[in-house]
């Protein structure tokens, strides 16, 4: 599943980005999984961000980075695959 990550919040820990899923379908975090090859917790949740008539934006999802030290490896603008390991 493709995301575009549109918003890193670094300033705290744990780290944690928005992220706009680029393709529709379902999807699932776990343990295992990583997004563009950066491990992630197993936490998932959807922002009150909003589309520019005002409707809620269901396509933002926010990941939570299973350490800082991947930060590095992220940036706003890039797409990434959102993976099971």
């Amino acid at each position: 599943m493709k995301f575009r990550i549109e918003y890193i919040f670094d300033q705290k820990r744990p780290v944690s980005l928005f992220a706009r899923q680029l393709e529709a379908g379902q999807f699932a975090v776990s343990e295992g999984s990583n997004l563009g090859g950066v491990p992630i917790k197993p936490y998932l949740s959807q922002p009150r961000a909003l589309t520019p008539d005002g409707r809620p934006d269901m396509t933002i999802f926010t990941f939570v980075l299973a350490t800082a030290h991947d930060l590095p490896r992220l940036q706003v603008g890039q797409e990434v695959e959102l993976k099971e390991v």
